[in-house]
């Protein structure tokens, strides 16, 4: 299925919160980026591709537990090669 303009724009709006949460120190406003990045999710459109998102992107969400860990991202050779 291919992304809509809208999953598009949320894609942005979720890989622009994800570098906010990364350049943050202050652990108030990375639990209030976390909360905006689960409601950003949950709310996101059907058509939203989550193999668009970059790899920084992709590693954030599987860390934080919004995406299931994927070949793509890594986690799952990570664990392999222990």
């Amino acid at each position: 299925m291919t992304e809509s303009l809208l999953a598009g724009i949320q894609r942005q709006q979720i890989e622009v919160a994800i570098g906010e949460l990364l350049l943050s120190s202050d652990h108030y406003m990375q639990t209030s980026i976390v909360e905006r990045l689960h409601h950003l999710i949950a709310h996101a459109d059907k058509t939203l591709d989550v193999t668009k998102f970059s790899d920084m992107a992709r590693e954030e969400l599987v860390e934080l537990g919004l995406l299931p860990p994927t070949e793509t991202t890594g986690e799952e050779h990570d664990a392999s090669e222990q």
